[in-house]
């Protein structure tokens, strides 16, 4: 660790040598430790000097060994590349372009910040190569990443991951070389492909003359969580004629997110200010997107009071639409990921579509979609990720709030609200409630400790499934199913020192499931903390 240090002592700037030259032991020690993990999600952690951390230098040597796996593998390679409003994002973003340049590789840049979901998109519709964004998603302002796409504009596959970690491996800081930004091989990403993007969201609507009649009966307040979501929504809103309001004080470009510090559209806590504005304008949703806006999250008006609506329940409440109102034929399908609710599949096997279970994350989604796009219908993931069949290969708020806004205008339609709307939903289905949990961990090695316990010792005397033993869905997952109504789920989380526990439970009403939720949560993170 000391002789990492010292080495890049030898390599970095005169200003980065006086700052690693202050560094405490305790700084050296978190900063030097281990090379950052690249995997299917690319890489993402903390931001500053070392190894172990985001900065020019892991970013330029992550680039290059990028550039000798699409030259290996590519014809005239070409990578298409975009950023968000976080520290530093826009100035990763050129780095790797340089890099790439330098190195023979065709590079397209958005001239300014850009969503996660579009990168996805004009990978896929400039027919390039691969693809990168610039960004940590939902995590705090300290933290920036870098996700790397395939040429169908999904996230890579385990496989390329490994082959891109390879040669990674083989080269050295010291090796990476920059090309000027003036260089043929540089282009900037034109307003025909963002045009384009928005067209294909708008391909989610299956009943247009519901908005054209209803939309400007709508009410909303949007919040972009200081996000990239600023730069489509709110034009979203102006072409549907809906009434709206935006959280000003969020919707600001600010990369200390000073009014969302964890900007999660899962976190209530977010959303007080929204409120507020919800309230002025009397509106009927609160509609919110993460930094990379490839999340969403809803709050609808009960009462006076905006409730949330988790990602299961948006879930459920797009799938009960969507099958509704299309006509669902022999292989028709639809996707959920392991840890989100079984009340998808009554909903599903009630239209006769099939139902197909992937692992978490919404890459596995699309690897599912890809197989068969034929016949895909939807999919998701419980943590607000949404995937229509259309040809943007992420989980994707643009789409997923365009689709909302038909739901709203058929309930408008019928002047009934959301609530009565869920109400239908459960009156048939089953009253669930769902909740997520995480227990974070000052290590990786304590997790697994707790994993394995759990694991081996059968600490709650329930029926434990062991996704390790799965042959199609293996993953360091267990399944504890109490009784036929009540089961979580256990997972290490992907990008963070945390495990995540999902808990799904229904009864004959919400109170009673809501009830025996909490019972079950206060039961279980007492055992497991």
């Amino acid at each position: 660790m000391n002789k990492e240090y010292l080495r890049w002592l030898d390599f970095v700037s005169k200003e980065d040598k006086d700052i690693l030259s202050k560094m405490s032991e305790e700084e050296i020690s978190k900063c030097f430790a281990d090379d950052l993990e690249f995997g299917t999600a690319g890489i993402r952690g903390l931001m500053g000097l070392g190894n172990s951390r985001l900065n020019k230098y892991t970013i330029g040597k992550v680039t290059l060994g990028l550039s000798n796996y699409l030259n290996k593998n590519f014809k005239d390679p070409s990578v298409v590349i975009g950023y968000d409003t976080r520290m530093n994002s826009r100035e990763f973003a050129f780095l790797a372009a340089s890099v790439l340049n330098y190195n023979g590789i065709k590079t397209y840049i958005t001239k300014d910040i850009s969503s996660t979901p579009f990168v996805s998109f004009a990978t896929k519709y400039l027919k390039a190569s691969g693809g990168i964004v610039i960004t940590a998603s939902h995590n705090p302002k300290e933290y920036n990443g870098y996700k790397v796409y395939g040429p169908n504009g999904g996230q890579i596959v385990s496989g390329v991951d490994k082959d891109i970690l390879k040669e990674i491996n083989l080269v050295d800081y010291t090796d990476v070389k920059e090309a000027p930004i003036s260089n043929n091989l540089f282009n900037y990403i034109d307003e025909s492909t963002i045009e384009s993007f928005n067209l294909e969201n708008e391909k989610v609507i299956i009943n247009k003359d519901l908005i054209d009649k209803y939309a400007d009966k709508l009410k909303i307040t949007y919040t972009s969580f200081h996000g990239t979501g600023i730069r489509t929504v709110p034009f979203i809103f102006e072409k549907y004629g809906i009434r709206y309001n935006l959280v000003n004080e969020q919707c600001k470009i600010d990369s200390e997110f000073t009014t969302a510090p964890s900007p999660n559209p899962e976190i209530e806590e977010n959303y007080g200010l929204a409120k507020k504005y919800a309230e002025e304008l009397k509106s009927d949703v609160i509609l919110a997107t993460d930094p990379d806006s490839d999340r969403i999250g809803v709050l609808y008006r009960d009462n006076g009071n905006y409730i949330p609506l988790n990602g299961n329940i948006i879930g459920i409440i797009f799938l009960y639409y969507l099958l509704n109102n299309i006509k669902v034929v022999k292989g028709n399908y639809v996707v959920r990921s392991i840890v989100s609710s079984n009340m998808f599949d009554k909903i599903a096997d009630y239209y006769q579509a099939n139902v197909v279970e992937c692992l978490t994350g919404c890459k596995n989604v699309i690897a599912v979609k890809e197989k068969d796009p034929d016949n895909y219908l939807f999919g998701f993931e419980e943590s607000l990720g949404y995937v229509f069949n259309i040809d943007v290969n992420d989980k994707n708020s643009f789409s997923s709030i365009i689709f909302m806004i038909e739901i709203l205008c058929y309930l408008k339609s019928q002047d009934i609200t959301l609530k009565e709307y869920l109400e239908e939903i459960y009156s048939k289905f089953g009253y669930y409630s769902h909740k997520t949990m995480s227990i974070k961990f000052d290590n990786l090695k304590d997790r697994e400790v707790l994993m394995n316990k759990i694991r081996k010792d059968n600490i709650f005397n329930a029926q434990i499934i062991d996704y390790l033993e799965s042959k199609e869905l293996k993953s360091n997952t267990l399944k504890i199913i109490l009784n036929d109504n009540e089961y979580f789920m256990i997972r290490p989380s992907g990008t963070e020192p945390k495990l995540k526990v999902y808990f799904i439970v229904n009864d004959i009403s919400l109170e009673k499931s809501n009830e025996r939720l909490y019972n079950l949560i206060d039961k279980v993170m007492k055992e497991l903390k």
